[in-house]
């Protein structure tokens, strides 16, 4: 399960920290994800009132954004050697 983002703000001289709604587009730009589409379809919170970048939720965004861009790279390499390993073994015979 995806954690909650992390919301600074101050009272009275006091900072006081609670979960966030979403993280903000700013968060998701600077984990490697420029698309809202694709970070909202694959499950991770958005909020687009949000302005602030914390780098708490930077650095909890960065193995999520890398499980989301993966499987899109590995499965094309997958194929690929697939057919290499197919051809190789046609030619032997």
């Amino acid at each position: 399960m995806e954690k909650k983002p992390i919301i600074k703000r101050q009272r009275k001289g006091i900072e006081l920290i609670r979960t966030g709604r979403g993280y903000s587009p700013g968060e998701l730009r600077e984990a490697g994800l420029n698309s809202l589409v694709i970070a909202r379809s694959r499950g991770i919170t958005v909020d687009v009132l949000r302005k602030t970048i914390h780098s708490e939720n930077v650095e909890q965004l960065k193995p999520i954004v890398r499980e989301v861009l993966e499987p899109r790279r590995t499965k094309s390499k997958k194929r690929s050697r697939k057919t290499t390993k197919e051809e190789k073994a046609e030619h032997q015979k």
